[in-house]
């Protein structure tokens, strides 16, 4: 597995028109008065804004639970720091993300044991999440061997999570080998959701060409793309077509794999650029008093209303509770402007599968 295939409820809820998820309440809610539920539910809604998820009409919390970090050992390494949590530690995160209001978690068959333990701790709050999941596809077979690896994963998938769907099934890390089969995916996917094991599907990319060509495909409901203050470049051309054609947009790697926190000070000599462009955005938000590092990094991708979903991910409770708070900061427009002003366009520098850190 490489680095270019990482990086890159049980509440009654009901669906409302669209397909979109609602609170309602939950068995954990038993004996609690419904004015109480419906304020706290209320309350979380204030913290946490939702938005449309393209053509699917999902409501979505705009900061989604991203799960690599529950089921590997991803990010930069810190001296002395240890492994991926705990399935307790991963259990307690997930509960936290959903008590914070967060309603959308992705995960994928490549991350490990992340699916086992949001199988855990979902097991009697499935209905709350909108839940993704991916199947990896390289090296690409074809035709039939292709449709058979894709319906096996999501399989396993399902087990995995302890679900019956999935209410986004993904393709990970989406090349051109796997676009020019588009017509094998497109019934692959027609197939999984009339046997009701998938709502709407999607994929994920890396780079800024390959997500504007998989438009013209129109398979994937959902896409999930690389964007941060320094990976600017899914901004020149590709929200606007999304928004056009309806796709739901959802964003990762925000953080750079850690490079925009004081992680980045632990990266090699070869990334000195990247080191230095670390330190101007951290000195940026310093100055401007607005939060820490990680969250000004997550409030800016936020501020992009074209951006459905900002996907974070997390190693404890507490930055769970970070995360949350960047939810509700609000940007200065001459800030998100200096912010702007931090692009780069190295793909060496923004594709942490090339930077050699293992």
């Amino acid at each position: 597995m490489t680095h270019n295939d990482l990086n890159h409820k049980d509440t009654n809820w009901t669906y409302a028109a669209g397909n979109a998820a609602i609170p309602g309440g939950s068995q954990q809610d038993a004996g609690v008065p419904r004015s109480n539920r419906v304020s706290s539910d209320k309350e979380k809604e204030e913290k946490m804004n939702y938005r449309t998820l393209g053509r699917t009409g999902l409501s979505v919390s705009a900061l989604a639970l991203g799960t690599v970090e529950l089921g590997l050992e991803y990010g930069i390494p810190l001296p002395g720091e240890s492994g991926r949590p705990g399935d307790a530690e991963g259990i307690r995160i997930v509960h936290a993300a959903l008590d914070g209001g967060i309603n959308f978690i992705d995960t994928a068959r490549a991350y490990g044991e992340s699916e086992r333990v949001l199988g855990l701790a979902l097991a009697d709050r499935r209905a709350r999440v909108v839940l993704a999941s991916k199947v990896a596809t390289q090296p690409t077979p074809s035709g039939a061997a292709l449709r058979e690896a894709m319906l096996a994963s999501l399989d396993a998938s399902l087990r995995q999570l302890r679900t019956d769907w999935l209410d986004i099934w993904q393709i990970h890390n989406v090349d051109a080998a796997l676009l020019e089969q588009a017509e094998v995916v497109s019934e692959v996917f027609e197939s999984a959701r009339r046997a009701g094991k998938v709502r709407w599907t999607g994929g994920s990319f890396y780079g800024a060409a390959l997500p504007l060509a998989a438009l013209d495909f129109d398979i994937f409901d959902v896409m999930q793309v690389t964007y941060s203050v320094l990976d600017q470049r899914l901004a020149d051309r590709f929200f606007a077509a999304a928004q056009t054609d309806n796709v739901g947009v959802v964003v990762r790697s925000v953080l750079l794999k850690g490079a925009l926190t004081e992680r980045a000070e632990h990266l090699p000599a070869h990334l000195e650029k990247l080191i230095e462009r670390s330190r101007r955005f951290r000195q940026t938000v310093t100055e401007a008093g607005i939060g820490s590092p990680a969250q000004a990094a997550l409030a800016f991708a936020l501020a992009n209303p074209a951006i459905d979903a900002v996907l974070v991910g997390v190693r404890s409770v507490a930055e769970v509770t970070d995360a949350v708070e960047a939810a509700g900061l609000s940007m200065p427009p001459a800030l998100l402007d200096r912010l702007r002003k931090l692009r780069l366009d190295d793909e060496e520098l923004l594709n942490p599968g090339t930077w050699g850190i293992g």
